[in-house]
């Protein structure tokens, strides 16, 4: 195996981390019924984000904390979004961008799960 090289490496990642997530039971669920992501639209946004984090390229200008906010996402979701990255990335990858590529998810998924409990957004878990 080889480490992420180039845009056709991060399009594979991707599109088979993307894969993953939309036949999990739960991303799955709240991608594909809730969210409702056309991937045709959804796919080459990601492919430029994770282009901007690798190789710091200028295409990606989203903000997707805030576009991930209104989802019913539960703080367990970010470990099953990490561990599927992660298991993607070693399927395909190694070296030390493939490491870099993880790392940046694990921070990532730290970062949103701070901020959305920052916001409040796991308080009613909590009242159960």
């Amino acid at each position: 195996m080889q480490d992420i090289q180039n845009e056709e490496d991060i399009t594979t990642l991707v599109h088979a981390f993307y894969a993953k997530v939309e036949e999990d039971e739960r991303l799955g669920h709240v991608f594909n019924e809730v969210a409702d992501v056309d991937w045709d639209e959804h796919l080459p946004k990601m492919v430029d984000f994770w282009s901007k984090m690798l190789f710091r390229t200028e295409r990606y200008k989203g903000r997707p904390f805030r576009e991930h906010l209104p989802l019913p996402i539960e703080r367990d979701d970010f470990g099953r979004w990490v561990g599927l990255f992660i298991e993607t990335v070693d399927e395909h990858f190694e070296g030390n961008r493939a490491d870099y590529a993880k790392e940046l998810a694990v921070n990532i998924a730290n970062s949103f799960s701070t901020r959305m409990a920052m916001d409040g957004k796991f308080d009613q878990n909590s009242e159960d």
